[in-house]
């Protein structure tokens, strides 16, 4: 996991603890969360991708090795069909990640261990500070939670969520 979060804080320095947490819970649980209603999520991924600017950024980032973010805006650049996305998509949230919950604090406590090192603009205590208040506003059961403003703002994440499986053909 140590290699997945190096690349992430080289990739994405304006992390802050929510966007770790964001993380940590998407690379534990996958993308199983998102489809309620199959109709709206496609609606929304529509709109989210004709929006989306084209970037040179990497098409896909493993943030764990059975999960990875596809970029929409490189998927663009790439001329690819957004229904081919939206179809790996669906298909990858149906999976269910086993031990969801273990992973999901392993990742946490493996988070925490590489930024005693690191050079990030938060620390490890910062983001355990943010993980307890995290974990006391969801009842100690982990919820999906947004990117936070100054990812959003220096980042304009525009990505979805793909098992590893899927993933290796971008490689």
């Amino acid at each position: 996991m140590t290699l997945f979060i190096e690349e992430q804080a080289k990739l994405h320095p304006s992390m802050q603890p929510q966007d770790v947490i964001k993380m940590c819970f998407q690379a534990a649980y996958g993308a199983e969360h998102l489809l309620t209603d199959i109709e709206k999520v496609e609606a929304y991924f529509m709109a989210e991708f004709n929006s989306c600017e084209e970037t040179d950024a990497p098409l896909a980032e493993f943030i764990a090795p059975q999960v990875c973010r596809v970029n929409l805006g490189v998927w663009k650049k790439q001329q690819r069909l957004p229904g081919e996305l939206f179809e790996l998509f669906v298909q990858s949230a149906q999976e269910k990640i086993p031990n969801g919950n273990e992973l999901f604090f392993a990742y946490v406590n493996e988070w925490k261990t590489f930024l005693e090192g690191s050079t990030l603009s938060f620390s490890a205590n910062d983001l355990d500070q943010f993980f307890q208040e995290y974990l006391a506003n969801c009842g100690g059961e982990p919820k999906p939670l947004h990117h936070s403003q100054n990812y959003r703002n220096n980042e304009k994440p525009a990505y979805r969520i793909i098992s590893g499986v899927q993933c290796q053909q971008f490689k």
